[in-house]
């Protein structure tokens, strides 16, 4: 890099200072970090003028395209400069190109412009004495193991127990592997009468004893013989 001439310094901590406003800051980092639009309609759909992201876009491209007459005019030093602050002008080249047709303003932020064409010439320089290889290339993806395909269990037949499953009341339990099943014979719902029927578990019924009513102990006083005589007035 080339000495810095002493009346650089005083500019040079200017712009240090106007880059470093919290709304310098938020634009530059929107645009470097989010801006992705490659299509000036869809931005504009996107980002009407007066929302925060397209203040953000003016507002990089008319600190840039400041800086750019500022090299032109020779107050500073393009190589200091680009130490500095590196152009971002790949990024919003589409959208700049589609406000210049709209507007019919072909000379719109053409000292951005003008100024990213110098930083891309000095960046190519600045790789080869540094030395500077590209991009390195993406690793090679390693083969993945094959895999070997699950074995798929046998579904049961639609009515045939689950092995494990506990046996339904009343019905006949699964058997064991390569043991016959045993079926039990149903019983007859009606076995009333018949010899086999099984006892209610009740016995017979006992004779009810019929209680009398035994006499009181109180005896009966006879009546009276006639009315009693009226009392003389």
């Amino acid at each position: 890099m080339k000495r810095i001439k002493p009346a650089e310094i005083d500019v040079l901590l200017r712009l240090m200072q106007m880059a470093d406003t919290p709304q310098s800051l938020e634009a530059m980092q929107y645009i470097v970090f989010q801006f992705d639009f490659n299509d000036y309609e869809q931005f504009i759909i996107e980002a009407p003028p007066g929302s925060i992201r397209f203040n953000n876009l003016i507002r990089v491209a008319q600190f840039f395209d400041g800086l750019g007459i500022l090299v032109e005019g020779g107050v500073i030093e393009a190589d200091t400069l680009f130490e500095l602050f590196p152009v971002p002008w790949a990024k919003v080249e589409p959208i700049i190109q589609g406000m210049r047709r709209e507007l019919e303003w072909p000379d719109l932020f053409d000292h951005f412009e003008a100024l990213a064409k110098q930083y891309r010439r000095w960046w190519d320089e600045k790789r080869k004495r540094l030395k500077l290889a590209g991009e390195a290339p993406p690793p090679i993806a390693r083969p993945r193991a094959a895999v070997p395909p699950r074995p798929v269990p046998a579904r049961p037949q639609p009515g045939a127990p689950r092995p494990g499953a506990p046996a339904r009341p009343g019905g006949v339990p699964p058997g064991r592997p390569g043991v016959p099943a045993l079926a039990l014979a149903r019983r007859p719902g009606s076995l009333a009468g018949s010899p086999v029927a099984r006892p209610t578990g009740k016995g017979p019924a006992k004779p009810t004893k019929l209680r009398v009513a035994r006499p009181s102990g109180r005896k009966l006083r006879p009546a009276a013989k006639g009315k009693a005589k009226a009392r003389r007035r």
